[in-house]
């Protein structure tokens, strides 16, 4: 009994080791918005936003705004990865956010072009500089 109580304990460990390596977090300082009617992009504000991804088995998306909100973003697959035609790596999900929204993220291996969420035809841009 007690060797079967220690191996579940063992590989409960294990699960939430496994679960903890796959998470991860970027930081960005800086935000921009997209206005559709004009087509241009904002002047980058500067704003402190935290993602952190893979907050569970789903692959769930947290977001720690500059105002102090948190939002969930649930992951809904459909992951695309490439590069942009300067050879920028990225990777974008498909996510509903907590009041039932559809939108995507695009994440950037570099972090001075950030993470990109787009409601079409709505963009915001997070960076890091």
């Amino acid at each position: 009994m007690k060797k079967t109580i220690l191996f579940a304990s063992f590989m409960l460990l294990v699960s939430f080791y496994m679960e903890a390596q796959n998470q991860f977090r970027k930081d960005f300082n800086y935000v921009a918005f997209f206005d559709a009617e004009t087509k241009t992009w904002s002047d980058w504000e500067q704003a402190e936003h935290t993602f952190v991804f893979n907050i569970n088995d789903n692959q769930d998306i947290r977001h720690y705004t500059a105002k102090g909100e948190i939002i969930v973003y649930r992951n809904m697959g459909n992951k695309q990865v490439g590069d942009t035609k300067d050879g920028e790596h990225y990777q974008i999900l498909d996510l509903l956010d907590d009041t039932g929204n559809e939108l995507s993220l695009k994440l950037f291996d570099n972090p001075e072009i950030g993470v990109l969420l787009i409601n079409a035809p709505y963009m915001v841009q997070f960076a890091k500089y």
